[in-house]
Parts: structure tokens; C-alpha cells; sequence
């Protein structure tokens, strides 16, 4: 039977279902703190690389407690087909918002809180930037697409995971990167309704987000 045909809980009781829901939020309360706070430290500052790996923390240990609490697994099989539409749509998205990245240039309320983000690899290590954001893309996936997916409605998922990642997102205070988690939590979410699978949602998301690291910083 697949995935789409079982109940997102198997064939756990009420009571387990309800401690489920309240892990995932209390998950993503915590996660949503610790993202305002982590972009919120000023370039240069040895607390960001911490700040940004305990976020990643908060997110696979809530992520792993809520699916263990179900007896499932996080679904990680996926076919080559998929791996190629996830690709195309990384690269799509990020030739989208590097040309976004291009025009607010010229705005400064949008291109000001972008600099300010990108400082981090211009001030700090490039390196570590690079490894902090390719272990939130995973960890995000891991929740927004996995613990969190698990506990919704279907029909719903896509819609409100779209949502709250982009809500938690704009914590950060930065109009772009929230209308860039828009696109990506609605892609991802569709490629994860596609594919039944966690594996096409992260391979998207750390295209777009290392190809933004890497070139943005130059456009903008």
C-alpha cells in the first residue's frame, strides 16, 4: 500500500496522534525563534555558524521524535524522474530570483536587507556559510516536508506547508527570501506530492539556495 493510501499516522492511537501534533508545533515555535534570532546576528559575529547549526538541530530532533512517535519513517526512495524535475526546478528558481536579486539592486528597502544577509559570506567564512546552509535546506525539508507534511490534511499539505514556511521565513525580516520561500515551499511541496518522497524537495532546495549563496552576490 502506498504512502498516499495509509492515514498520515498509520495505525497509531488518538492519544499518540495528539502528542505528535503538539511535537511538530512546539518544533516549529522553537525553529521559527531560533531563525529570527540566527539572521538577525550581525555579519562577522561568531555566533551566526552556532546559531545556525542549532536551528538545524531543532529541526531534524523535532522532526525525528514526531515520526518515530508514528512507528513510520521519513520517505527517502525516489526515482530518477524525479531527481530530474528537481534539478530543472532548482535551476528555474534560481535563475528567477537571481534576476529578482538584479532589480533590487535598484530598491534599496528590498536590496538593503538582502546585503545585510549576504554579509555573512563577505565578512565570514564563505565555507561555513556554504555547510550552515546546506544543513538547514536538508533539516527544513526534513520538517516542512516530513513531520510536518505527516500531520496534515491531504489535500492541504501543500498549501499550508507553503504558508508557514514562508511565515517563519519573513521573521527574518528580508521581503525577498520570503517571496523566494513562497516559490520554493510551493514547488517543493508539489514535487513531494509527486513523488512521495523527501529526496526531489531537498535537491531543489539546496540548488536554489547554494546557487543563491554563490551568485547573488554579485548581482545584487
Amino acid at each position: 500500500m502506498s504512502e498516499h493510501e495509509l492515514s498520515p499516522y498509520g495505525d497509531t492511537t488518538a492519544a499518540t496522534r495528539k502528542r505528535t501534533v503538539w511535537v511538530v508545533a512546539g518544533t516549529g515555535v522553537v525553529a521559527a525563534a531560533g531563525l529570527a534570532w540566527s539572521l538577525r546576528i550581525p555579519a562577522g559575529d561568531p555566533w551566526f555558524y552556532p546559531a545556525t547549526f542549532i536551528l538545524a538541530g531543532v529541526y531534524i530532533v523535532g522532526s525525528s521524535i514526531a515520526v518515530r512517535m508514528t512507528g513510520e519513517r521519513l520517505p527517502w526512495r525516489v526515482a530518477p524522474a524525479g531527481l530530474r524535475d528537481a534539478v530543472i526546478g532548482g535551476v528555474v528558481l534560481a535563475v528567477l530570483f537571481i534576476a529578482g536579486g538584479f532589480m533590487v539592486r535598484f530598491i534599496p528597502f528590498l536590496g538593503e536587507p538582502v546585503h545585510e544577509l549576504l554579509n555573512h559570506a563577505r565578512v565570514g567564512s564563505l565555507l561555513m556559510v556554504a555547510l550552515t546552509t546546506a544543513v538547514n535546506g536538508v533539516a527544513e525539508e526534513s520538517y516542512y516536508r516530513g513531520a510536518l507534511w505527516r500531520v496534515l490534511p491531504r489535500g492541504r499539505r501543500i498549501l499550508v506547508t507553503t504558508i508557514v514556511y514562508t511565515a517563519v521565513t519573513s521573521l527574518a525580516g528580508i521581503p525577498l527570501l520570503a517571496v523566494a520561500a513562497a516559490a520554493l515551499g510551493a514547488f517543493v511541496g508539489y514535487l513531494r506530492e509527486r513523488t512521495r518522497s523527501l529526496v526531489p524537495g531537498i535537491v531543489t532546495h539546496l540548488l536554489w539556495s547554494l546557487t543563491m549563496l554563490f551568485v547573488l552576490p554579485f548581482v545584487v
